[in-house]
């Protein structure tokens, strides 16, 4: 039984939710030919300052960015 835990930065909506975990068990199906039912998927999101890139969270680099004018 694959099971393919993915650990995300809030935000996403349940929709990209709902496509990441479709996606992740289609690859899953093609790249190994498990059975379907037998594949699962865990989502942990952890908060943007909680999550580092290049040395600086999430939070920093967003505050960083200049802000989008609608």
């Amino acid at each position: 039984m694959p099971n393919i835990q993915m650990i995300v930065a809030e935000g996403l909506s349940d929709q990209q939710k709902e496509k990441l975990i479709d996606a992740l068990t289609a690859a899953t199906v093609q790249a190994i030919d498990a059975p379907i039912d037998s594949i699962r998927v865990w989502l942990s999101e952890v908060p943007a300052k909680h999550f580092g890139v290049a040395g600086q969270s999430l939070a920093a680099l967003a505050a960083q960015q200049p802000a989008v004018e609608q």
